[in-house]
């Protein structure tokens, strides 16, 4: 008799269990999902590394510290992007602070800020990033040089007369 009333009773406490666990998880799913939405995802895998390390489940399988390993690389890579992203910018910053102060304060861009503008520039390459370009040759005779003739067609390169101004008085 107790082998029959056994499996009832683990199956209503797991029933009861997994009522609890979808009412609070409904609940804090709402909550967690607004925290969620103001960290980056590098603080999120920055928290779940910390919490893998912290409750020692990466030594309970391989295919766990597998997935571990895999989540650090991830987190080490987007930090290497990261920091390879301020530097650039932090030098188009300085490229930007010496290019302002060789230009007078009247040419300078009053709208846009050394940040702003360094989002529009192109990235900076280190030399061992950068392309060697391809030696090409070229191959120079009469058909390349100008022709210092007179047009056929004048009329085509005159000059235009000035519109008529839009001023009404």
């Amino acid at each position: 008799q107790v082998s029959k009333i056994l499996p009832r009773i683990e199956q209503a406490v797991n029933e009861q269990l997994e009522a609890k666990v979808l009412t609070r998880s409904s609940h804090s799913s709402k909550t967690s999902y607004a925290v969620a939405a103001d960290l980056s995802e590098m603080e999120l895998k920055n928290i779940l590394i910390e919490k893998m390390e912290g409750n020692k489940s990466i030594q309970r399988s391989d295919e766990q510290r597998n997935l571990y390993k895999a989540l650090v690389e991830a987190y080490k890579s987007d930090k290497i992007i990261l920091d390879t992203y301020r530097e650039t910018v932090t030098l188009k910053r300085h490229r930007d602070d010496d290019a302002d102060k060789d230009e007078e304060p009247s040419t300078r861009d009053q709208g846009a800020s050394a940040s702003e503008s360094a989002f529009t520039e192109e990235p900076v390459q280190i030399t061992c990033q950068m392309e060697e370009p391809s030696h090409l040759e070229f191959d120079t005779c009469a058909e390349d040089q100008p022709i210092i003739q007179s047009s056929q067609h004048p009329e085509w390169f005159s000059q235009q007369q000035k519109p008529p101004s839009l001023d009404r008085n």
